[in-house]
Parts: structure tokens; C-alpha cells; sequence
């Protein structure tokens, strides 16, 4: 009877030691699980913070985007406004002024009619990008650009166009006419000369002597600033890539 007693008293032991190990093992779990949940609400409210805040980022670059739009498609409308059908603008903005007018052929020295041609129209041109203070405060750069034809080899092409690109910035400078932008202009001006990159594409029935003539050529052009940053999120915004 007592051996009976004594065994039925050890299987409820254990089976309250099993229930206790059973107990403690959800507990953990649920502590497990509460852990995990926790996390996960986090990090889901995490991701969701950086979501707003890609989203924000992503609204302000636009509208940045815009802004910088809206100027650069405004200084080209007045430039073309202001030039009409006299001169070549392209749709960048760009100004171009045929060398043949300006120097004698393999010359980088300004023929009268060239400095006379460069002191009606410059000022203009300088005028739009420095005389409004909201245009002015966003161009980086003013860039005088050189270009030859394929007469020559490479490095005679370079030369001859950095030079002519450089008489004309010199004339500019130190003409009276110019005195208004003298100042500006040291902090904007920038030269290059192009050569066999710069030769611009063939048009059909063109002869060479036609191609030839195109490509001897000064331009005038203005890049405002983080314009290459710009360009590439305008790029990228229109591809859905950002």
C-alpha cells in the first residue's frame, strides 16, 4: 500500500515537472515571439521613416529640378528674343559666330570687321547673363570655344583654336565697350579650343568646302551651376531610374 502511494506520488511529480518544462518553454517562445514582433514593428517603422524621408528628399530634388529648369529655358528664350534670325542660338543657349568673319583663314588675330561684329552683339549677350541678379547668381561659367577644320593635323587645330578663342576674350576685356562686365567677366570667363572632337557631323549634298566653313567657328555659351548634376537627375527622372 505504501509502495503504491509512494509510485503514484512520483508519476504526479513528474508530471508536474513536465507541465513546468512545457510552461517555461512557451513562455519563451512567447517572449521570442514578442521580441520579434517588437523588432519587426521597428524596423518596419524604420523603413518607413527612411520611405518618407527618400520621399521628401525625392520632392525637394524636383522641385530643385524645376526651378533649374524653368531659369535655363527662360535665359535661352531671351537670348533668342534678343538675337532673333541675326545670329545662330541653338537650343542650349549657344551663340555662334562663323571664324571667317571674325579671322583671316590660319589667322587667330581679329580682323576690323570682327571686333566691330563682336562689339555690336557681345554686350548683349553678356547683358542677359549679368544684368539680371537672378540669372547671374546661378551661371558658373561663361565658356569661349575655338573650333577648326580638318586642315592641319591635331595639335595645329588645338593651337589655332585655343588662340582665336583667346583674342577674342583679350578684345573683350580690354574694350571700352566691355566695362560694364570687365569685373564679371575674370570670374566667369573660361576658353577652350576644340579640334578633330569638335567637327561638327556632315550634313547630305554638303561639300567640303561648306563642311569646312561650318566648323570654323567661335561659340559662345553659359552653363549654369550643379548643371551636370542636374542634367543627369533631369535624365534619371525621366528614365524612372530615381
Amino acid at each position: 500500500m505504501i509502495i503504491k502511494r509512494l509510485k503514484r506520488n512520483k508519476k504526479q511529480d513528474n508530471d508536474i515537472s513536465y507541465w513546468e518544462s512545457f510552461s517555461d518553454l512557451m513562455s519563451s517562445l512567447l517572449i521570442i515571439f514578442l521580441l520579434v514582433s517588437v523588432y519587426m514593428l521597428l524596423d518596419y517603422k524604420t523603413a518607413a521613416d527612411q520611405a518618407a524621408k527618400i520621399s521628401n528628399e525625392l520632392k525637394d530634388t524636383k522641385s530643385q529640378l524645376e526651378k533649374f529648369t524653368s531659369l535655363n529655358d527662360d535665359i535661352i528664350k531671351k537670348i533668342k528674343a534678343e538675337f532673333g534670325d541675326s545670329l545662330y542660338v541653338d537650343d542650349t543657349g549657344t551663340l555662334t559666330l562663323q571664324s571667317d568673319l571674325l579671322f583671316d583663314t590660319g589667322k587667330s588675330e581679329l580682323k576690323p570687321a570682327g571686333k566691330e561684329f563682336i562689339r555690336k552683339n557681345m554686350p548683349r549677350y553678356f547683358g542677359i547673363l549679368m544684368g539680371d541678379p537672378e540669372i547671374k547668381k546661378n551661371i558658373a561659367k561663361i565658356i569661349i570655344e575655338g573650333y577648326t577644320d580638318d586642315q592641319g593635323d591635331y595639335h595645329y587645330g588645338l593651337d589655332l583654336s585655343h588662340e582665336r578663342a583667346l583674342s577674342v576674350y583679350t578684345f573683350i576685356y580690354n574694350d571700352p565697350d566691355f566695362s560694364a562686365f570687365k569685373n564679371d567677366l575674370k570670374d566667369f570667363i573660361l576658353l577652350t579650343g576644340r579640334s578633330e572632337t569638335g567637327y561638327l557631323q556632315r550634313k547630305p549634298n554638303e561639300t567640303v568646302d561648306e563642311w569646312r566653313t561650318r566648323n570654323r567657328r567661335v561659340e559662345i555659351k553659359f552653363e549654369l551651376k550643379y548643371q551636370e548634376i542636374f542634367e543627369y537627375l533631369k535624365k534619371s527622372l525621366e528614365k524612372g531610374t530615381l
